[in-house]
């Protein structure tokens, strides 16, 4: 969870400093920092939002991604098959 915090924030500040820089060199006109500030706390929710579920959803999707490329992902060395007495 801590990672997802830290990697949220650090993905903040780029778009802060990125921001910036558009700012100062493209548009040649600083905006309110407020504004600023508002956009990157959407930026930190939604990407905090983004991993959490993409870390939730870790398994599934790399099932997903198994079938739509075709890839085994369960390889056994010799064949799974119950041959015995069932025990109930």
């Amino acid at each position: 969870m801590e990672k997802l915090l830290v990697l949220s924030l650090v993905i903040s500040v780029l778009y802060v400093f990125t921001k910036i820089v558009e700012m100062k060199y493209v548009d040649k006109q600083m905006k309110p920092f407020r504004n600023v500030l508002r956009d990157s706390v959407v930026v930190f929710l939604s990407s905090f939002v983004g991993l959490f579920v993409g870390l939730l959803m870790q398994g599934n999707v790399s099932d997903f991604m198994n079938v739509m490329t075709n890839t085994k992902s369960f390889t056994p060395n010799e064949t799974q098959v119950f041959t015995g007495e069932p025990e109930f």
